[in-house]
């Protein structure tokens, strides 16, 4: 007999997005905001080190050899972590070892702004994308140049494609 389960996994991925809004709004109460930063960031790299390595595992994705490539693997790696095509849509523009990113919407920037929370907040993301890049064997090089946590208005992030030697 067949059990019977929620039909999207992007209602199960919401879950889990809301089950972390919650524990980081626990910690803060509990440990401080440097401290729960702290702890988010670290998980969220081991994280997405994790999810990074089970993609490669399932050859959903490989080792990139380009920026371009390095782009398609995060467009994989969002559209496996994140629910409702949240980054994958968002517009890149390429140099020729760098790509910038630029995207006005946020799943955690909206829970922490509704919540309040955005005071002292230091954004998971960058922790997000040094795990990708640690487990595709590439030096995390990326920079924050706008961010709707610190009110841009939107995020704009520059990445380089530089594997590790």
């Amino acid at each position: 007999m067949s059990l019977p389960e929620l039909s999207s996994k992007d209602a199960l991925k919401k879950l889990w997005w809301l089950h972390d809004s919650f524990w980081h709004a626990a910690v803060v109460r509990e440990l401080g905001v440097e401290r729960a930063n702290q702890l988010n960031l670290e998980v969220s790299e081991k994280i997405s080190r994790m999810l990074t390595i089970m993609l490669l595992r399932e050859k959903i994705i490989r080792r990139p050899r380009s920026i371009q490539e390095l782009m398609g693997v995060f467009k994989v790696f969002w559209k496996n972590a994140f629910f409702d095509e949240l980054y994958v849509n968002e517009p890149i523009e390429y140099g020729e070892e760098t790509a910038i990113y630029a995207g006005t919407r946020c799943h955690a920037y909206s829970s922490l702004s509704k919540a309040g929370m955005l005071d002292g907040y230091e954004c998971g993301c960058q922790a997000v994308r040094n795990g990708v890049m640690k487990a595709l064997r590439l030096n995390p090089l990326h920079e924050i140049k706008e961010s709707l946590v610190k009110g841009d208005g939107r995020c704009v992030i520059r990445i380089t494609f530089s594997p590790n030697r």
